[in-house]
């Protein structure tokens, strides 16, 4: 199989501190460390060259995972660190995520979880994601070999793949005007007054749940609206407001962490449909982290926007290239 594309590069965003929050504490979710996201990234790359992807962006970040990855493979690859000032912090992903979309550049390979992919979103505009899930409940990426994701991404990079993107809903968290932030899979209303240490998994602590989509099998906050409402449809999301009421839902609220939760009310949320938050001040966590604390507005809207990321499904994709006989060549 060789690629069909010339010059075609793609980026890379490894985040070393995903999936080693405080829910490893609290519950029984897995620990992916920096040298199996290494390995992993070895295998990304040994997919992107099968393709004839030439050239790979990376993020640089404090372990080195990139590097360390290309440390003694000798790949024909031209492997370049997207020039962006690093502080290791979240926001090198969000800065990153905007040069590559302003450099030809075709896709983002991203390490992570909900929240890795939630700021890679905020930057890359209609840049295609393909995300490898290496966070903690991880709804948003997907639970596949580095080796198919360096290959689909290749695929696509170099012509082979061009109509098996989707793009999927966001929810916009809009404070007196002003789109403050977004969220991929869930927004929550906290009773908690601070930050503290972002991820949340006490339901005793939440007051509303927005999910962007309804769907199964998945662990997080999202769990409790897919456990209520059985259909799935991409095109609207829910709202549940958790409290004492009629109703006990069991769900997985983090790996091997499942509880009876009290609800309130629920209903969906169609596609384009704002929601008013008439709790302030108040705190809000984005994909299962507390990130936003609003002490005063006149108005706090949680909007679920069409506009979110276009992502590339692995697998949907593998479909579509054996398909198109991608992988066969002459003797």
């Amino acid at each position: 199989m060789t690629g069909h594309g010339s010059g075609a590069s793609v980026g890379i965003i490894a985040n070393p501190n995903a999936g080693k929050d405080v829910r490893r504490l609290v519950a029984l979710a897995s620990t992916f460390d920096n040298q199996e996201k290494v390995r992993i990234v070895r295998r990304v790359l040994s997919g992107l060259v099968t393709t004839g992807v030439e050239r790979v962006w990376y993020l640089r970040d404090s372990f080195g995972i990139v590097e360390r990855a290309a440390a003694g493979l000798a790949l024909p690859l031209d492997l370049r660190p997207i020039p962006v000032p690093c502080e290791f912090t979240a926001s090198d992903s969000e800065r990153a995520a905007a040069w590559l979309a302003e450099h030809d550049v075709a896709c983002i390979v991203t390490l992570g979880g909900d929240g890795t992919n939630r700021v890679v979103a905020r930057g890359c505009g209609a840049l295609p994601l393909v995300p490898i899930a290496t966070g903690t409940n991880n709804v948003f990426p997907f639970l596949v070999d580095g080796t198919i994701a360096g290959l689909v991404a290749g695929l696509f990079a170099t012509g082979q793949l061009s109509d098996c993107l989707e793009r999927v809903p966001r929810l916009e968290v809009w404070v007196d005007g002003t789109l403050v932030d977004i969220a991929l899979i869930d927004v929550a209303v906290s009773r908690e007054r601070f930050i503290g240490s972002r991820a949340i998994w006490d339901p005793t602590t939440i007051e509303l749940i927005v999910v962007a989509r309804l769907l199964p099998g998945v662990i997080g906050l999202a769990a409790v609206p897919a456990a209520l409402i059985g259909h799935t449809d991409e095109q609207q999301g829910a709202v549940v407001e958790l409290g004492a009421g009629s109703l006990r839902v069991t769900a997985p609220l983090a790996p091997g962490l499942v509880r009876d939760i009290a609800v309130r009310s629920w209903r969906t949320l169609p596609l384009g449909a704002s929601l008013p938050i008439d709790r302030c001040p108040c705190t809000l966590a984005l994909d299962g982290e507390r990130e936003l604390h609003v002490e005063q507005a006149a108005e706090i809207l949680v909007r679920l926007s069409p506009n979110g990321p276009f992502v590339l499904d692995p697998r949907r994709a593998v479909r579509a290239a054996a398909r198109r006989g991608c992988f066969l060549s002459e003797q």
